[in-house]
């Protein structure tokens, strides 16, 4: 069986995203992490139409409901808000178009609003948040009517009955609640403990939802053992259990217009469908991704379900009325908008038919039965773009997964093919995504290439840039923070298709780029060569209003790489200008570099920019071979603080570029070696340090990986984890992997090795400290006592060693270890080391050692056989370096 599943359409940002039909069937809306709320057409030649997007919120959107003319929302502050559609229950045939429009606020909460029910009559809307009360609004006034207490925990979901007699609810406990709403005054007449889940208040994605069926008769609730319980009316216990499907926690059901059929989602990525009379599932699809919502059309054999990236899909012909079973609906529906012409396409015999037999028959069995008789194709219902409606012979070719089964076949020619398990396709585009001149390729660090409809713009450890394609005319910008104490995420509407941005904790860069000059031809929303590129900044800073500035590019300069800090912005142009400016917009240096920029990236006062050497290499086999150069300026422009080249693994480019945590200029290149510039504050003595080999994680870790840079500090690589042939970090945002920093020494597998390359490790990112502070003119970071600490940890690792060498009675080589020593405490314990290994001659000569090295009286004219040990020491100790560095 061939499901008629559309590809995704990420309708919000990631995060738990609503989703509800309308009466008719005709839109729906969804609610997202991005605090907007859209509302989409569902026919099928309207779906790729624009939304409406309703920004009224300013928090997430975790609740919706639409009656026949309102949509109520509600959000993660506690604002509910009313919107107004008419009182059409079906769009007009003549252009069809639709209206929203707000209608006001129908509740401020304290606290987030979980679920939301409007009453039939559309007179009344109960509403849970997170404290112990349901509450219930007049939306004739908006006046607060009643205050439903009596749940021992937050409250997460609500839904009154058909005829709004009863109101179920159900909270973080397990606990159901059933009042009676048909008096002035409510009263809870059943108590159901523990039928449910007991869930973790403030996290919606693990919280579940209460729905009635549309004939009155009961309610579904899921579970504690992953099943959905029935609740029948006026008994009010659970009399059917649906379950053996979902293997993890169900979230959301929803049911068919007739209640013959209700669907459900679960933290399993299920989507299951069961025949509730039959007592099993007739239809099951797995997502790639967990999944948030789901909602049955009223009017049409079709569900609508979202998922934690914020994409929308819709499953046209969810149950298989060719293989017998009856319609989700007792009458098809009618024809009078784009949606139902779809089903007169399908036949409409089939539809005259079925409205015939309506007026001749009662039994909705025997209507279903004639239906099936006619044999009813669904043909007419293929997947949008393709592929659906395959014949019986086929219907093992599923591109989802049926059932727990392999996806094998090509039946979903539209969906999105995921081949390395990562729940999204990338497209086979260069890696390049900005621009240079014909000979010199350019990258913007942490930028990525068009993963469906998104791309990461900027991608580090103070959050990420996304770009999402919307339509001709613009795309959404969404900028997320990891900490959201300091920033909140926002978004907004990018009219300009910004290609590239660099983000900091003071500031948001963008700037769009040409076409004619992008590597990356398929790069959307460039720019023709004639038009001018623009470049805008937006501030960050919590103190500093109207800090956003734009400039636009003359003709004919466009952006190859962008940068920005706390100090300013940098931007490089295709005609070999380096602009820079400040946090406030001013411009305060430009000057001409090579026209061989191949990326820039800043930290503090520091920009650092890496270019293409001139000329080109050609190996032995022909091949263009890449060197590198780099300048390490201030971010005024007035000072040079080192330049030379850039190394790279032979055959390879540079893929990253950054600075560490401390401060340290870095690179990455494509055969996973991560350096750092050490020494950078005396020019002269500036070198590249390699102190990582990712090519030997991943061979350590057993598994074919790569490693795609986002920061690094002294002790670790923060990095996204590929896997299989994929480059680039997915959607939603993965969970980031911490790799240990570890100096590629030789014999890097024995224990000696490794205590040295950790010891080298720190003792760079320690010298780095130093020299900073000493450049800035400002304290070690965290003080003395943090100085302190930090080279006391560098003598543990030197004793250790020194340990070592001493048991293994390598003298020459413990005495070069204690030579490297930072504190004379320490220099002591090595004392006491050797005394413990019964090293007596070691003792006495570290003991001489000392007074040389700490004794800050110590005569000039030591004895002779003194200084040539302290001579011999000393050049121990620096081959030691010079070997090991």
């Amino acid at each position: 069986m061939s499901h008629s599943i559309t590809s995704a359409r990420y309708a919000h940002a990631e995060g738990y995203t609503a989703v509800a039909f309308n009466k008719s069937g005709q839109f729906l809306c969804t609610g997202g992490s991005d605090s907007l709320v859209r509302v989409f057409k569902t026919g099928k030649n309207e779906r790729d139409q624009e939304a409406i997007t309703m920004e009224q919120h300013s928090d997430s959107v975790l609740s919706l409901a639409v009656s026949r003319g309102k949509i109520i929302t509600g959000d993660d502050e506690g604002l509910v808000l009313s919107f107004d559609t008419g009182s059409s229950d079906m769009l007009s045939e003549q252009g069809s178009s639709l209206s929203v429009q707000p209608s006001g606020t129908v509740l401020r909460s304290t606290l987030p609003a979980r679920d939301i029910s409007i009453s039939n009559s559309e007179r009344q809307v109960a509403i849970a948040t997170d404290d112990e009360n349901v509450r219930v609004v007049s939306l004739l006034d908006t006046s607060l009517l009643h205050t439903l207490v009596g749940h021992r925990g937050s409250v997460i979901s609500v839904a009154y009955s058909p005829d709004a007699a009863f109101l179920a609810s159900s909270g973080c406990d397990g606990t159901a609640r059933v009042w009676d709403m048909r008096d002035g005054e409510p009263t809870c007449v059943q108590i159901i403990a523990k039928v449910s889940y007991v869930c973790e208040p403030g996290n919606s994605m693990e919280q579940y939802k209460v729905r009635w069926s549309p004939d009155g008769r009961m309610f579904a609730i899921p579970g504690a053992d992953n099943s959905i319980k029935l609740v029948e009316r006026n008994t009010w216990e659970p009399s059917v259990s649906l379950g053996g499907k979902h293997t993890k926690m169900i979230t959301s059901v929803s049911w068919s217009s007739n209640s013959r059929y209700l669907a459900s989602v679960g933290l399993d990525c299920q989507v299951v469908v069961w025949d509730v009379s039959a007592r099993k599932s007739i239809s099951t699809f797995k997502s790639t991704s967990t999944l948030c919502q789901v909602d049955w059309n009223p009017r049409a054999n079709m569900l609508a379900f979202t998922d934690s990236t914020g994409a929308l899909r819709f499953w046209d012909d969810v149950v298989p009325i060719k293989q017998g079973h009856a319609p989700p609906f007792d009458t098809l529906p009618l024809e009078t908008s784009s949606l139902h012409r779809d089903y007169r396409q399908a036949g409409t015999a089939h539809a005259a038919t079925n409205d015939l037999m309506s007026d001749l028959f009662n039994d909705a069995a025997d209507i279903e039965n004639m239906v099936r008789d006619f044999g009813m194709s669904d043909s007419g219902n293929a997947m949008t773009g393709g592929g659906g409606g395959a014949d019986d012979d086929n219907d093992n070719d599923d591109d989802d997964i049926m059932d727990g089964g392999e996806a094998t076949g090509d039946g979903l020619d539209d969906f999105v093919v995921d081949d390395d398990g990562a729940g999204y396709a990338e497209r086979q585009e260069p890696r390049w995504m900005a621009v240079g001149d014909p000979t010199t390729h350019c990258f913007q660090p942490g930028s990525t290439p068009w993963i469906g409809d998104r791309r990461y713009l900027a991608f580090n450890m103070v959050g990420s840039v996304v770009s999402i394609a919307q339509d001709d005319a613009h795309n959404t910008i969404e900028v997320e923070f990891y900490d959201k104490s300091v920033h909140r995420d926002f978004h907004f509407s990018d009219s300009f298709k910004f290609s590239m941005a660099a983000l900091s904790e003071s500031g948001c860069l963008l700037a769009t780029t040409s076409r004619e000059l992008a590597n990356d031809q398929s790069l959307r929303g460039a720019l023709d060569a004639d038009e001018a590129s623009v470049i805008s900044y937006r501030g960050l800073a919590s103190w500093s209003s109207n800090s956003d500035w734009m400039f636009r590019m003359p003709a004919k300069e466009h952006p190859r790489c962008i940068a920005t800090s706390a100090h300013g912005a940098a931007v490089i142009t295709s005609l070999g200008m380096l602009r820079l400016f400040t946090c406030g917009g001013v411009q305060r240096h430009i000057e001409s570099l090579p026209n061989r920029v191949v990326t820039c990236t800043a930290h503090g006062d520091m920009l650092l920019i890496v270019m293409e050497a001139l000329g080109t290499i050609k190996s032995s086999t022909g091949s263009r071979r890449l060197e590198y150069e780099y300048v390490l300026m201030s971010m005024d422009g007035q000072s040079r603080l080192a330049a030379g080249f850039c190394p790279v693994a032979p055959a390879s480019e540079i893929v990253w570029a950054g600075f560490s945590e401390e401060g340290h200029p870095a690179t990455g290149d494509s055969k996973g070696m991560v350096r750092v510039l050490h020494k950078y504050w005396a020019a002269t003595d500036a070198c590249w340090v390699p102190v990582l080999d990712s090519r030997k994680v991943s061979l350590d870790r057993g598994r074919r990986e790569a490693y795609w840079p986002v920061a690094l500090s002294a002790k670790q690589l923060i990095a996204v984890t590929c896997k299989g042939k994929s480059r680039f970090p997915p959607f939603p945002k993965p969970i980031l992997d911490e790799i240990d920093v570890e100096i590629p020494l030789l014999q890097s597998d024995s224990h000696t090795a490794q205590q040295e390359a950790k010891y080298l490790s720190t003792s760079v990112f320690y010298e780095q400290q130093c020299g900073e502070a000493e450049r800035t003119g400002s304290e070690y970071p965290g003080g003395k006592a943090s100085q302190a600490r930090d080279a006391l940890e560098q003598d543990k690792l030197l004793l250790r060693l020194v340990q070592l060498a001493s048991k293994s009675d390598k003298t020459q080589r413990a005495i070069d270890l204690a030579l490297l020593i930072r504190l004379e405490t320490s220099f002591d314990a090595a004392i006491k080391i050797a005394v413990h290994q019964k090293q007596s001659l070691l003792a006495e000569r570290l003991m001489r050692l000392k007074e040389s090295k700490f004794s800050s009286n110590a005569d000039d004219d030591d004895e002779a056989e003194e200084e040539e040990d302290v001579d011999m020491e000393s050049d121990g100790q620096q081959g030691f370096r010079s070997s090991t560095a």
